[in-house]
């Protein structure tokens, strides 16, 4: 009986310590998604690759030169429906505002606009998955859009290199 009662215990600790982590970056997120309301992109047809359906909150980068992926799309055949490939670039902003860049496709320049697709909240780091509003012209006269990831410490303030620069409610 006592072995009973002492795994009976044990199972409702090991519930509710991780019922009480699970939801401990809920608040977090929830207050990020008021902030930050999501954008849609249109992908299904060729023409209109990237075209911003759903317009959320419009952020202005504030870095020069911040890499970005082109965006691109797959089908499995012609019947199929076409899905945005989640490949970003990453820009890590550490807490003391140095910043760390993967390789992209694309340069962005200081006053880009950009939107957010999603917001992810970890214990250890604020990511943002970002779109330019507008395509971005290349340097062979072509135009696409690209993808960014911005990585944050928790602690760091995210509007000073990415002010809001309108909403949507």
């Amino acid at each position: 009986m006592y072995r009973i009662m002492l795994f009976l215990f044990a199972a409702t600790m090991a519930f509710v310590m991780s019922a009480a982590t699970g939801y401990a970056s809920s608040p977090d997120r929830k207050t990020l998604l008021e902030r930050f309301k999501l954008s849609r992109i249109d992908g299904p047809s060729a023409s209109a690759d990237g075209h911003v359906t759903k317009k959320g909150t419009v952020l202005v980068l504030e870095a020069d030169a911040i890499p970005a992926k082109e965006l691109r799309f797959v089908q499995a055949n012609t019947k199929s429906p076409r899905f945005h490939v989640p490949d970003y670039a990453r820009v890590a902003v550490g807490r003391e505002g140095q910043l760390t860049a993967s390789p992209g496709d694309i340069v962005l320049p200081r006053g880009t606009r950009l939107v957010v697709l999603d917001v992810k909240v970890d214990s250890d780091r604020v990511r943002l998955l970002t779109h330019t509003l507008e395509p971005v012209r290349l340097p062979d006269g072509k135009a696409v859009y690209g993808c960014t990831e911005f990585v944050f410490d928790p602690s760091t303030r995210i509007d000073r290199w990415l002010p809001v620069a309108s909403a949507t409610s």
